[in-house]
């Protein structure tokens, strides 16, 4: 049998065509998931954008500082509480500052909450692609979960800022696995708010 050769190319072809095909495959699997992300990226740009623009109105009507001022203060409290003790001297020390803080704290976590509800619908219109909507582009490029996990109209810098998170199921060419390999992403944008009417374009 040693000295029989007959068939060794189909053996040899055989033995590195099948990880040359599984790996082109896995390639293009990242390709993918680096196409949605310059498409998730763009669609929260735009959004952020968006949102700057409105900010002028909040401007004008004068509940552009308030909403700064809120976030700052909620942040300083959530860095207060971070620590049990500190939390503790706080409530003791302070019952009534104490009370104030977990107040705006909330109320910012509700204004973060609701600027996420309304600007969800706004990301999924820009996410979609020729006929397809958003919902059925992300599970073409197979996204298992798609959120947004921060939104911020105004923060204490007088940015918009738009964090969105995703988990996207990627493979190994044909191979199969014993499990569901996934991806969790996360993309944030940050533009500044148009408060004096003129915006200064977003940074990555």
């Amino acid at each position: 049998m040693k000295d029989d050769q007959n068939g060794y190319i189909v053996v040899e072809t055989v033995g590195t065509f099948i990880p040359f095909v599984l790996i082109m495959v896995s390639i293009l699997s990242l390709v993918n998931i680096v196409t949605l992300q310059s498409r998730v990226h763009h669609a929260l740009t735009q959004s952020a954008i968006t949102l700057s623009m409105y900010c002028y109105v909040l401007e004008v009507i004068g509940l552009a500082d308030d909403l700064a001022t809120l976030d700052e203060k909620a942040a300083t409290f959530s860095d207060s509480i971070s620590s049990v003790q500190g939390g503790i001297n706080s409530l003791t020390g302070n019952p009534q500052g104490f009370a104030q803080g977990l107040l705006n704290f909330g109320i910012n976590e509700l204004r973060d909450n609701l600027t996420a509800e309304l600007t969800f619908p706004l990301i999924m219109n820009y996410l979609e692609n020729g006929d397809m909507n958003a919902d059925e582009y992300l599970k073409s490029v197979r996204v298992a979960d798609f959120w947004l996990s921060d939104c911020l109209i105004i923060d204490r810098n007088d940015n918009v800022k738009l964090t969105a998170s995703y988990e996207v199921e990627y493979t190994f060419g044909a191979l199969k696995l014993p499990f569901t390999p996934t991806l969790r992403i996360t993309q944030t944008v940050v533009t500044k708010a148009w408060l004096s009417g003129s915006g200064e374009g977003y940074r990555k």
